[in-house]
């Protein structure tokens, strides 16, 4: 993962929203959410909802605890022909990113499970 808007905007008042909004574009792959799970046991292929929690600067990188919001369901749950919906719900976790002030490479750390 590469954030290169979020560095770009690195030290000006636009940062928290660019890196926002950059991450907001991040399919459901690019994060650790499978096991993040709690409840359900399928993450949805639905975008998830972005909280910044804190950034910080560590030398040469930019350290962000990010909030996620994301769509689960329990798959399988259901019996053939069982008229049943299976009902999305919503879970939460933490990740910290370590974002390279330089490149913007970025290496993501689930924190809260």
């Amino acid at each position: 993962m590469k954030l290169i808007r979020a560095i770009q905007a690195w030290g000006t008042p636009h940062f928290r929203d660019e890196l926002t909004a950059e991450i907001a574009c991040m399919g459901v792959a690019e994060w650790p959410l499978q096991q993040a799970l709690r409840s359900g046991n399928y993450v949805l292929d639905q975008p998830p909802t972005v909280m910044i929690n804190g950034v910080d600067e560590n030398g040469e990188a930019i350290v962000v605890r990010v909030g996620l919001f994301f769509a689960v369901a329990d798959a399988g749950s259901c019996c053939n022909g069982d008229p049943s919906q299976v009902e999305p719900h919503e879970e939460y976790c933490v990740v910290q990113l370590t974002v390279d002030r330089s490149t913007g490479e970025t290496r993501v750390e689930l924190l809260d499970t």
